[in-house]
Protein backbone atom coordinates (compact mmCIF):
# COMPACT_ATOMS: atom_id res chain seq x y z
CA UNK A 1 0.00 0.00 0.00
CA UNK A 2 1.10 3.47 -0.84
CA UNK A 3 0.66 6.41 1.40
CA UNK A 4 1.45 9.96 -0.54
CA UNK A 5 1.72 13.39 1.08
CA UNK A 6 1.27 16.08 -1.14
CA UNK A 7 1.62 19.55 -1.08
CA UNK A 8 2.45 22.55 -3.33
CA UNK A 9 6.18 23.52 -3.36
CA UNK A 10 7.61 26.66 -3.40
CA UNK A 11 8.10 28.73 -6.22
CA UNK A 12 11.01 27.53 -8.29
CA UNK A 13 11.22 24.66 -6.33
CA UNK A 14 10.91 20.65 -7.31
CA UNK A 15 11.08 18.38 -4.60
CA UNK A 16 10.00 14.20 -4.52
CA UNK A 17 10.78 12.38 -1.37
CA UNK A 18 10.30 8.62 -1.74
CA UNK A 19 9.94 6.40 0.84
CA UNK A 20 9.43 2.94 0.29
CA UNK A 21 10.43 -0.44 2.97
CA UNK A 22 10.92 -2.83 -0.35
CA UNK A 23 12.56 -1.86 -3.92
CA UNK A 24 8.95 -3.26 -6.09
CA UNK A 25 8.42 -2.91 -9.98
CA UNK A 26 5.66 -0.01 -8.91
CA UNK A 27 8.21 1.50 -6.99
CA UNK A 28 11.36 1.78 -9.34
CA UNK A 29 8.63 2.90 -12.09
CA UNK A 30 7.82 6.14 -9.69
CA UNK A 31 11.39 6.68 -9.51
CA UNK A 32 11.95 6.53 -13.18
CA UNK A 33 9.32 8.29 -14.45
CA UNK A 34 9.97 11.15 -11.38
CA UNK A 35 13.69 11.00 -12.65
CA UNK A 36 12.35 11.63 -16.14
CA UNK A 37 14.05 8.29 -17.23
CA UNK A 38 11.75 6.56 -19.07
CA UNK A 39 13.05 4.48 -21.92
CA UNK A 40 13.01 5.75 -24.77
CA UNK A 41 11.87 3.24 -27.89
CA UNK A 42 11.07 3.83 -31.46
CA UNK A 43 9.17 2.22 -33.53
CA UNK A 44 8.72 1.52 -37.61
CA UNK A 45 5.86 1.72 -39.30
CA UNK A 46 5.43 1.94 -43.31
CA UNK A 47 8.95 3.61 -43.32
CA UNK A 48 7.94 6.21 -40.47
CA UNK A 49 9.71 6.21 -36.86
CA UNK A 50 6.90 6.51 -33.97
CA UNK A 51 8.49 7.56 -30.75
CA UNK A 52 6.12 4.64 -28.82
CA UNK A 53 4.97 5.27 -25.46
CA UNK A 54 5.46 1.77 -22.86
CA UNK A 55 2.16 1.85 -21.21
CA UNK A 56 0.60 1.75 -25.06
CA UNK A 57 2.48 -1.20 -25.42
CA UNK A 58 0.36 -4.82 -25.19
CA UNK A 59 3.37 -7.37 -25.62
CA UNK A 60 6.35 -7.68 -28.08
CA UNK A 61 7.12 -10.24 -30.24
CA UNK A 62 10.11 -11.92 -31.56
CA UNK A 63 9.41 -13.36 -35.64
CA UNK A 64 12.92 -14.69 -37.72
CA UNK A 65 15.07 -12.37 -35.44
CA UNK A 66 12.94 -9.17 -35.68
CA UNK A 67 11.06 -7.60 -33.07
CA UNK A 68 7.35 -6.20 -33.16
CA UNK A 69 5.77 -3.74 -30.43
CA UNK A 70 2.13 -4.62 -30.56
CA UNK A 71 -0.62 -1.53 -29.27
CA UNK A 72 -4.28 -1.66 -29.35
CA UNK A 73 -4.60 -0.89 -32.95
CA UNK A 74 -0.84 -1.08 -34.45
CA UNK A 75 2.32 -2.60 -35.01
CA UNK A 76 5.51 -1.03 -34.75
CA UNK A 77 9.26 -2.86 -35.84
CA UNK A 78 11.18 -2.09 -33.05
CA UNK A 79 15.60 -2.06 -33.37
CA UNK A 80 16.42 -3.56 -29.83
CA UNK A 81 16.47 -7.23 -29.12
CA UNK A 82 13.82 -9.20 -26.52
CA UNK A 83 16.47 -9.55 -23.97
CA UNK A 84 17.17 -5.76 -23.83
CA UNK A 85 13.86 -4.84 -23.60
CA UNK A 86 12.88 -7.41 -21.21
CA UNK A 87 15.90 -5.78 -19.09
CA UNK A 88 15.20 -2.05 -19.65
CA UNK A 89 11.12 -2.58 -19.62
CA UNK A 90 10.71 -4.99 -16.49
CA UNK A 91 10.40 -1.72 -13.73
CA UNK A 92 7.70 -0.87 -16.11
CA UNK A 93 5.25 -3.77 -16.19
CA UNK A 94 6.75 -5.88 -18.96
CA UNK A 95 7.46 -9.99 -17.88
CA UNK A 96 9.35 -12.30 -20.12
CA UNK A 97 6.33 -15.05 -21.40
CA UNK A 98 7.50 -17.48 -23.24
CA UNK A 99 10.82 -17.74 -25.61
CA UNK A 100 9.38 -14.85 -28.53
CA UNK A 101 7.09 -12.71 -26.01
CA UNK A 102 7.19 -9.90 -23.51
CA UNK A 103 4.28 -8.50 -21.84
CA UNK A 104 2.95 -5.06 -20.07
CA UNK A 105 1.23 -6.80 -17.45
CA UNK A 106 -1.30 -3.64 -17.09
CA UNK A 107 -2.51 -4.83 -20.34
CA UNK A 108 -3.70 -8.31 -18.92
CA UNK A 109 -7.53 -8.50 -18.77
CA UNK A 110 -7.61 -12.29 -17.35
CA UNK A 111 -5.37 -15.12 -16.74
CA UNK A 112 -6.47 -18.66 -17.59
CA UNK A 113 -4.90 -22.23 -17.25
CA UNK A 114 -4.37 -24.67 -20.19
CA UNK A 115 -3.71 -28.05 -20.36
CA UNK A 116 0.21 -29.02 -19.53
CA UNK A 117 0.90 -26.78 -17.14
CA UNK A 118 0.38 -23.83 -19.24
CA UNK A 119 -1.93 -20.31 -19.01
CA UNK A 120 -3.13 -18.07 -21.25
CA UNK A 121 -2.88 -14.96 -20.81
CA UNK A 122 -5.93 -12.69 -22.54
CA UNK A 123 -5.04 -9.48 -23.40
CA UNK A 124 -7.61 -5.92 -23.18
CA UNK A 125 -7.43 -6.32 -26.85
CA UNK A 126 -8.58 -9.55 -26.87
CA UNK A 127 -5.56 -11.54 -27.86
CA UNK A 128 -4.40 -14.46 -26.43
CA UNK A 129 -0.90 -15.47 -25.71
CA UNK A 130 0.57 -18.65 -24.10
CA UNK A 131 2.86 -17.93 -20.58
CA UNK A 132 4.94 -21.80 -21.42
CA UNK A 133 6.15 -23.90 -18.07
CA UNK A 134 9.76 -22.43 -18.39
CA UNK A 135 8.18 -19.00 -17.89
CA UNK A 136 5.40 -19.74 -15.78
CA UNK A 137 7.38 -19.70 -12.24
CA UNK A 138 9.30 -15.90 -13.25
CA UNK A 139 5.75 -14.62 -14.37
CA UNK A 140 3.53 -15.74 -11.00
CA UNK A 141 6.40 -14.05 -8.70
CA UNK A 142 6.85 -11.13 -10.68
CA UNK A 143 2.42 -10.71 -10.48
CA UNK A 144 2.59 -11.44 -6.99
CA UNK A 145 5.19 -8.51 -6.41
CA UNK A 146 2.80 -6.21 -8.65
CA UNK A 147 0.22 -7.41 -6.48
CA UNK A 148 2.16 -6.58 -3.12
CA UNK A 149 3.02 -3.12 -4.49
CA UNK A 150 -0.43 -2.04 -5.20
Amino acid sequence: MFVLNLRKAKEGEEKIDIYYSKMTPAVKQIISIAQNERPVLYGMAEEEKILLETEDIYYFDTVDRRTFAYTEESTYQVAKTLSLLEEELKPFGFIRINKSNLVNIYKIKRIKPEPNMRISAILKNGERLQINRGYKRAFEDYLQEIRKSI
